[in-house]
């Protein structure tokens, strides 16, 4: 069961090609469980720019504007420095659901939007993070 890391290495770097030259807005993205979970769920989470990590689903019920400003590097600069001043274990991961949501009905949600942004982001591959 993999858990979540602070290490580069461990996470997958996704570039969205929006920007000028297909270069930007970037995210980071890695798939595990939270420290000290019991759970054997394994959840994609999401780099929030404050260096906590965050369940991917919740990510997506945010309004664009909230995502765009809390998730979206715009240069890769710009994320290098947020994980550069990460180290080991996650001090805060956010992975409850919204409180009355399950998690088939945040499932369901994902696959029916029509925002561009959002489907970009479920649906984009990643690669491993290299300097």
């Amino acid at each position: 069961m993999a858990v979540l890391t602070n290490f580069a290495d461990d996470c997958d770097l996704v570039n969205l090609g929006l920007a000028a030259g297909g270069r930007g807005p970037y995210f980071m993205r890695q798939t595990g469980s939270a420290p000290g979970s019991t759970s054997p769920q394994q959840d994609n989470f999401i780099l929030r720019k404050d260096g906590v990590w965050v369940l991917n689903l919740t990510v997506f019920t945010l309004p664009e504007k909230e995502m765009n400003e809390k998730f979206l590097f715009r240069e890769l600069p710009e994320l290098v420095s947020v994980i550069d001043g990460l180290g080991g274990k996650p001090l805060v991961v956010e992975d409850k659901l919204p409180a009355g949501k399950s998690r088939a009905e945040m499932l369901a949600a994902l696959q029916s939007t029509a925002s561009t942004l959002i489907s970009r982001l479920r649906d984009a591959k990643g690669s491993k993070f290299q300097r």
